[in-house]
């Protein structure tokens, strides 16, 4: 019975590479690049852009429909300033941005509060909850946060104080997720799973593995992977995985988690830019969601 599974497993994983490779798609890649055409390379990203379109407006539900209204408010890859690097150096020469195609979750937060004053105010009152007599260690933690104006965290850690942590419940996960998206003198393709595979097979894993030449360098390609990654960023920009083993395809900044408050008019999005990460703070005004906060929390 093992045997047999095992038979099936890799049958499933070669029918798959084999179908892969014998998609029209996959053909031309793999011309354009034996060829160095950089016309047929831009032909595969046409047909791309022509095959995958926005599916805005099959949303299954509000909270899924809100948030492409949210992504493509928070989406400018041109714009964001990541650690003092300007982004137009990584984008603006890139004829192709390569949108997500997917969202890991859409959450409710029960609240979400972006001035710095609401957000000491809420921590307090937490404080006096948490600390109902006038305690020494009530007075400690109060003048912590007035000195230091800690982060409300939507995540929940061990390592978080629970007057900073902000209770949210699940709406929505794997979601397909195209928001619609436009930039003058780009054409936007979207991440589909079959597009995912393909660039897999095409690019390879060769790589040098992650701090295998100093402690603090990221693993990247080497090889053919490293002949087709330059090829590949002709057209668009891609990165290989920190870790080592992967490819991060997506022009960055990626969503992975939308936050609603209650009232549908805050938003938090959570995000990734390459190696690392934050949140952007929405608030709808007049009907349109603007972005009024962003910040980096994280770095790999």
């Amino acid at each position: 019975m093992r045997e047999k599974r095992l038979f099936f497993v890799l049958f499933l994983a070669i029918s798959l590479t084999v179908s892969c490779q014998s998609d029209p798609q996959a053909q031309l890649l793999k011309k354009a690049y034996q060829s160095q055409s950089t016309e047929l390379f831009y032909k595969f990203f046409d047909n791309w852009s022509e095959e995958v379109k926005t599916n805005e407006k099959e949303a299954q539900n509000s909270y899924v429909a809100e948030a492409h209204k949210v992504f493509a408010a928070f989406y400018q890859p041109q714009q964001i300033i990541a650690r003092d690097i300007d982004c137009h150096v990584l984008y603006d020469e890139k004829p192709y941005f390569i949108v997500q195609g997917s969202l890991w979750k859409i959450l409710q937060a029960e609240t979400i509060l972006y001035l710095q004053e609401e957000i000491d105010s809420l921590m307090i009152v937490r404080i006096r909850r948490m600390y109902p007599d006038d305690t020494v260690e009530q007075q400690d933690w109060i003048k912590y946060v007035r000195d230091n104006h800690p982060k409300l965290c939507y995540e929940s850690s061990d390592a978080i104080r629970q007057f900073e942590l902000i209770a949210t419940t699940i709406l929505d996960s794997a979601v397909e997720f195209r928001p619609p998206v436009h930039f003058q003198g780009k054409k936007v393709v979207y991440l589909t799973k079959k597009y995912e595979k393909m660039l897999n097979s095409f690019l390879g894993k060769r790589h040098i593995a992650f701090s295998e030449e100093n402690i603090m360098q990221p693993a990247k390609s080497k090889g053919e992977s490293l002949s087709k990654h330059r090829f590949f960023n002709q057209a668009a920009r891609i990165f290989y995985g920190h870790w080592g083993g992967y490819w991060q395809f997506e022009t960055y900044p990626k969503a992975n988690q939308i936050i609603f408050n209650p009232e549908m008019n805050r938003a938090v999005v959570m995000f990734r830019y390459v190696y690392e990460g934050g949140e952007a703070v929405l608030e709808k005004r007049n009907g349109e969601w603007v972005v009024v906060n962003s910040r980096f929390t994280w770095i790999e």
